[in-house]
Order: C-alpha cells, then sequence, then structure tokens
C-alpha cells in the first residue's frame, strides 16, 4: 500500500492510496469465493464454476464492487498510521468521503479518501478579555412584571354578551379578518373564527391596537402597512386594508395584589415578603443570565482574534442538529415548521441558511475552546465527570449507573466530557478577563 496526501484546504486533505495488484487480485478471488454458491452457469453444478469461467460470461467487473469495498476501508487506515508515523499532527476528525480512480483485473486499485483533519489554530489573546459589566440589580418595574405575569395567570375570564361592552387590551377576542392590498384579497391575509389575545403582538403591529374600542358583532375596517423587512416581498412596507369582524370576546379581570392573592400564589403571607422572594429569585435569575451573557461575549472575542476554520463536515452535523432542534419546538406547540413557515410565508431556505451561520459560529468557538484548553493544560478529571452523571440520573431520576450505560450505548459519554471542558474554558476565559466600564 502507497499513500500521497495533498491538503485541499486548512482542513480538508485528500489522500490518494495505491493497493497493489497482487492484492487487488486476492481480493477478487476473495469475492469470488463470496459469490461462487449464488453462480449459475450452463453446464456447472451451483458452486462449481471455475473462476476464470465466471469472469468470461459476466465479466471481471462482476467482482470489483466486492473486492473494492473489501480493500478501502482496511487500507484507508493503514494509509493513516503512515501518515501519522510521518507527521504526528496528522489526525482525520471527520468520516472519510471515497472515490474510486482505478480499478482493473491485472493493475493496481487506486482510491482517494476526502478527510477533515484538525488544525492548528493561532489564538490572539485571551486572557484580560475587556468586557462590559452588566447591572444585576432587579428593579421594582421587573418585579411587578412578574407580579403581572402571575395575575394573568389566575384572572378570571368571562363571556362578554354586553352588546355595549368595549374590546379592550388584554381580551380575549375571536374575529373573521380579511386583508386586501388595493381592493384585492391577498394570500394569507384571511381568516376565520381566529382566537386573538389583544395586546398579544401577534399580528403586525397596529392592528390588535385599532381592535380596541370594537362591541360585539361589530365589523371595522383596519389601515396600516406592512412592515419593511416583512417576508412576503410583495407585501414588505405597503399599506393594507384589514376588514374584522368581532365575533365574540372574554374579558380577564386580574386580581388585585393584596394579601389573599399572595396566600393563594405563594408560602407568604404579607406582599412585602412575596415581592422580596421574588426579588431574590429574579436576582439569582438574572445572576446566571448575565454570565451567560459574558461567556458569550468572550467566546465570540476569542474567536475572531484567531484563523479558524470551521470543517464542513462538523457544520453539516450541527445545522442538522440545529434543524432538528427548531422542527421539535414546533411540534411540541402543535404545529409543523412548514405549516408554520406557510402561514408567514417565510422559506425553509432561509431558516436552513440561520443553521448553517449559527452551526459554522458554533463549531469555530468549540475549536477555539479545544485550542485553548490544550494549551492550558485544562482538563476534565474522572470526578468531574462522575459528578456530571450523578446531576444527569438526578434529572432522569434513574440510578446513576443506568444513565452511565444508556450514555455509553448511544457512544455521548464523550460528549458529555466534551461539554464539560468547553464550559471550564468558559469559566476560564471570564475569571481571567477584565469585567467593567470598556475604554472608549
Amino acid at each position: 500500500m502507497n499513500v500521497t496526501m495533498e491538503k485541499l484546504d486548512k482542513v480538508k486533505a485528500e489522500l490518494t492510496i495505491t493497493v497493489p495488484a497482487e492484492e487487488f487480485g486476492e481480493a477478487m478471488k476473495k469475492a469470488y469465493k463470496a459469490m461462487l454458491p449464488k453462480i449459475k452457469i450452463p453446464g456447472f453444478r451451483p458452486g462449481k464454476a471455475p473462476m476464470a469461467v465466471v469472469e468470461k460470461n459476466y465479466g471481471p467487473e462482476v467482482f470489483y464492487e466486492d473486492a473494492a469495498n473489501d480493500l478501502i476501508f482496511p487500507n484507508y487506515i493503514a494509509a493513516v498510521k503512515d501518515l501519522q508515523e510521518k507527521d504526528a499532527s496528522f489526525q482525520p476528525i471527520s468520516r472519510p468521503e471515497f472515490d474510486i480512480d482505478q480499478i482493473e483485473k491485472g493493475k493496481d486499485f487506486i482510491f482517494k479518501a476526502v478527510v477533515d483533519t484538525k488544525q492548528e489554530i493561532a489564538l490572539g489573546e485571551y486572557k484580560g478579555l475587556e468586557i462590559q459589566e452588566i447591572d444585576g440589580e432587579v428593579t421594582d418595574h421587573e418585579i411587578d412584571q412578574y407580579i403581572d405575569s402571575s395575575r394573568d395567570k389566575h384572572a378570571e375570564i368571562a363571556e362578554v354578551t354586553d352588546p355595549t361592552q368595549e374590546l379592550k387590551n388584554g381580551d380575549l377576542s375571536n374575529i373573521n379578518f380579511v386583508g386586501k392590498k388595493d381592493g384585492v384579497a391577498f394570500q394569507g391575509g384571511t381568516g376565520n373564527n381566529y382566537d386573538l389575545a389583544i395586546g398579544s403582538g401577534q399580528f403586525i403591529p397596529g392592528f390588535e391596537v385599532q381592535m380596541i374600542g370594537m362591541k360585539l358583532g361589530e365589523t371595522r375596517n383596519i389601515e396600516l402597512s406592512f412592515p419593511e423587512d416583512y417576508p412576503a416581498a410583495e407585501l414588505a412596507g405597503q399599506p393594507v386594508v384589514f376588514e374584522v369582524t368581532l365575533n365574540s370576546f372574554k374579558s380577564k379581570t386580574l386580581p388585585p395584589v393584596d394579601e389573599e392573592f399572595v396566600k393563594d400564589v405563594s408560602e407568604f403571607n404579607t406582599v412585602e415578603e412575596y415581592r422580596a422572594d421574588i426579588k431574590q429569585m429574579l436576582t439569582t435569575e438574572k445572576a446566571a443570565e448575565i454570565q451567560n451573557r459574558y461567556r458569550a461575549e468572550a467566546a465570540q472575542k476569542v474567536t475572531e482574534q484567531t484563523d479558524v476554520v470551521a470543517p464542513e463536515s462538523q457544520v453539516k452535523a450541527e445545522s442538522e442538529n440545529f434543524m432538528n432542534d427548531i422542527r421539535y419546538q414546533f411540534s411540541q406547540q402543535g404545529i409543523g415548521l412548514e405549516q408554520y413557515l406557510q402561514l408567514t410565508n417565510g422559506k425553509i431556505e432561509d431558516v436552513q441558511a440561520e443553521c448553517d451561520a449559527r452551526a459554522e459560529g458554533f463549531v469555530k468557538q468549540n475549536l477555539v475552546f479545544e485550542a485553548i484548553a490544550e494549551k492550558e493544560g485544562i482538563e476534565v478529571s474522572d470526578e468531574e465527570l462522575d459528578a456530571e452523571f450523578d446531576k444527569l440520573a438526578e434529572m432522569y431520576k434513574q440510578p446513576v449507573e443506568n444513565v452511565r450505560n444508556m450514555f455509553n450505548a448511544q457512544g455521548q459519554t464523550m460528549m458529555v466530557k466534551r461539554n464539560l471542558l468547553l464550559d471550564k474554558v468558559a469559566d476560564f476565559l471570564i475569571a481571567n478577563a477584565k469585567i467593567g466600564p470598556v475604554a472608549e
């Protein structure tokens, strides 16, 4: 076996692997023996036709595919080891893509393998990163918003039957609507018996606001313009008229914030205790959110300072994961991604492009983090991995050994360890960052 390598770019390499003709001939004989029981040739009993006779009847090509399959992967592994003996830095990180260059009886078998390889990353300055400090103080307004959300969940909802009562913000309406541009109904602009919470922002800006004050059975023309960035190009920025009929609506009455309400929704007796508990909870949540934002900013800064390239194979895999996550999120809401895009005039190509962009950034960041870990000697200990599996066992409510076996069976234990490593690098960057007012 002989191998030569050509770097196609910073990460992709093409290996040309030559297998001697004698070895290819032996692989053809092996293929012949495996196929012989199934070969039927007049004048010979099943399984007794000589190889030369089989080749005369069917051509030697009949053995090529099986012979190639028998040779490709073992010789690829041997080729990688040979290259690594010459250059220890050569390290494939993706599944190879094979292509046959030459396959013919009596000649060398030649095939190519294209594979992504580990790259040398020139790191910039990753210690002393300047990060803008974020205020973690919880305001009274944020506490009020939380309480209002709780009040909304405990609101009394009543069907409105009084023909003089007007629709107000927060009410739950049921409407028919027809959208028209230049007097002609446009696609996707019609709906019947549609439930719309006023103030939810579900429709384009101005729609819900102009419905306020409507009465049962009333029909009203709502004039507005679509946003300039609306997905449907023919409607973006265009003035339209919606003819809206209020079929029915339900009013919401929020409970007052008093001791009775506090006792209903919490373990406390007074409004003051309830607000203090909310403040403490929001402070903890905000602190965690701020840390995540610091980590994201640090990751962006260190990645931008490098020459890292995102391997195509890894980007494709991560992009597929992101797309699957999006599909799952919509399925949890009882709607398919394609159905949602149809309703919003969106395009699957735009969603895919967004997933590709996110995946590229994600892969680059992880590769840079791994390079920093290698340079700084950051590792995940067995004790840290054990502690992580203890957390997972608690989350899944399963014995820790069952969880370990499940992850091992699915080949995901290394993924758990890798995620812990990336977290440790992020913590390292924040611990060594300068967090405060950034110099102009």
